[in-house]
């Protein structure tokens, strides 16, 4: 997509040139797509902008459009043709070659589809951009080694959910934990899995980021994953997972968008491939249901006043409580 990047960028150096104190400039982008795509500038401030135009009746007057650290999207008036133009612009702080490379995954998630499918390009084409919110919020750097082996560990899971017989689309979009509402990793039916992962070969402790993270009161039943991973020289690299995993959607352009989707809330960044090196290769798994037995701090059963925790179980005690995969799936009614 490097080629189309450049002709956005060289529409927006000449719009840079333009004559014009006040409105949009813009000049047509995607010659498959005519019409439908702009580069575009909005002066006085000249912040560049990538602009789309869909049906306005895929778009909810009242839908929260996206927002994050150094992009808005905004709705635009600027033809009577039927359309709902919305523009993806840079604010006056944000970074241009990191709003370059998210116009770049933007466009290359819409033209992927290959449809003339405008409300599916809508929601792909807003799908992309929250995702990209999410990203940002986490601070648009590659992962930490630890976030690297709970992505890892994330994927394993995905993998398995797939390998059993759950339908892709309904796997990926179960995966809510890159989002900026998941609670916990995978939200099944009226139930959820949350997934630990850890390298180390002595004892597993896994960290709880919250009180509501293993509570049931709400959200039954509660599976938490664990999976030990080891370092290896013939294991495979997070890029080497995410390929792997890429394949399953290969005839399926809007589930690999929404996994593309998941993957970038989740911090990853193609371009930040380089940066995963290390091989793991899969040593154990252990499914355990949440129940009264299990330890954990909920709402429920911590003291008045306690509004928030973060803290530790050491899961040794429990391996031998494994339910399998396939347990578990059944009892969240996903096969």
């Amino acid at each position: 997509m490097a080629k189309l990047i450049d002709e956005i960028q060289l529409a927006w150096s000449s719009i840079q040139s333009a004559q014009g104190t006040s409105g949009w400039s813009t000049v047509a982008v995607v010659p498959s797509r005519l019409g439908k795509f702009l580069a575009g500038r909005n002066f006085p401030d000249k912040c560049e902008a990538l602009i789309a135009g869909f049906p306005s009746s895929t778009l909810p007057r009242n839908e929260k459009l996206p927002e994050g650290l150094g992009f808005q999207v905004t709705r635009l008036e600027i033809a009577q043709d039927g359309l709902t133009w919305l523009a993806l612009t840079r604010s006056k702080d944000g970074n241009l070659e990191l709003f370059s490379a998210m116009v770049s995954n933007v466009l290359e998630a819409v033209l992927a589809l290959n449809t003339d499918d405008d409300s599916r390009d809508l929601r792909v084409f807003l799908g992309r951009i929250r995702a990209w919110q999410e990203f940002m919020r986490k601070g648009a750097v590659p992962l930490t080694a630890e976030n690297e082996v709970g992505l890892v560990g994330e994927l394993t899971f995905l993998e398995e959910m797939l390998k059993a017989g759950v339908e892709a689309d309904i796997a990926v979009n179960s995966w809510v934990g890159p989002t900026a509402d998941g609670v916990r990793d995978f939200a099944l039916g009226f139930g959820a899995v949350e997934v630990k992962t850890t390298i180390s070969s002595n004892g597993f402790v896994a960290k709880i980021g919250s009180l509501e993270q293993l509570d049931d009161a709400n959200c039954k039943p509660i599976f938490l994953g664990a999976f030990r991973l080891a370092l290896t020289e013939t294991g495979q690299t997070l890029p080497d997972k995410v390929s792997e995993i890429s394949e399953f959607f290969d005839s399926d352009p809007v589930t690999k968008s929404a996994f593309q989707d998941r993957l970038l809330g989740a911090g990853y960044l193609l371009s930040h491939a380089q940066h995963y090196h290390r091989r793991f290769s899969f040593k154990e798994m252990v499914i355990l249901e949440i129940d009264h037995d299990f330890p954990c701090m909920t709402h429920g059963n911590v003291k008045t006043g306690v509004i928030s925790a973060r803290y530790e179980i050491n899961l040794e005690p429990f391996i031998n409580r494994d339910v399998g995969i396939p347990f578990a799936l059944k009892k969240l009614e996903m096969i």
